[in-house]
């Protein structure tokens, strides 16, 4: 414990054990404007990026990448993941002051296949559906845990053209 900074235990699920995090009096590396959540998708990186920085937010945000975006936080079929996203929020609060959450799905996921056993031709409106539901579930979680943060839901195609859902 180094003098005169408290710590606390925060569990960090993707490893299995305890970290201690310092409990900062100040931000430790400023302000950011929102925690992304993003999807481990290989075929979409460079397009979220491109799409967060279009939305004027290079190097203002923290990025969270897990399997299904939104899916991780709500899925039981993901209970790690469910956990890890949650520490990460309040992570991001602590050490960045994040004001939103912003999460961008994007379509022909395969978390979403093994989860739900979404069938992997689906057709648009339905694979819209099923994103906005796990969105909207999200979303009231969110506002039940951290009411003073806003959120944004997003669904972006396989060219990398991004929709808001929520």
């Amino acid at each position: 414990n180094v003098t005169g900074v408290q710590t606390c235990a925060l569990p960090i699920s993707l490893t299995g054990t305890l970290l201690s995090l310092p409990l900062l009096p100040a931000r430790a590396a400023g302000r950011v404007a929102a925690l992304v959540v993003t999807c481990i998708d290989y075929r979409l990186v460079d397009d979220a990026t491109r799409f967060f920085d279009g939305m004027k937010l290079t190097n203002n945000y923290d990025l969270v990448s897990l399997a299904g975006a939104s899916l991780a936080a709500t899925s039981g079929k993901f209970p790690s993941s469910n956990a890890a996203f949650w520490d990460h929020v309040v992570i991001a609060k602590q050490l960045h002051a994040i004001g939103k959450v912003m999460v961008l799905d994007h379509r022909d996921c395969g978390a979403y296949r093994v989860a739900l056993d979404a069938p992997a031709n689906m057709g648009l409106e339905a694979e819209t559906a099923m994103h906005k539901k796990e969105m909207e579930t999200l979303k009231s979680e969110l506002a039940k845990r951290h009411p003073d943060l806003s959120s944004e839901f997003f669904l972006m195609d396989l060219d990398g053209k991004a929709a808001r859902i929520l």
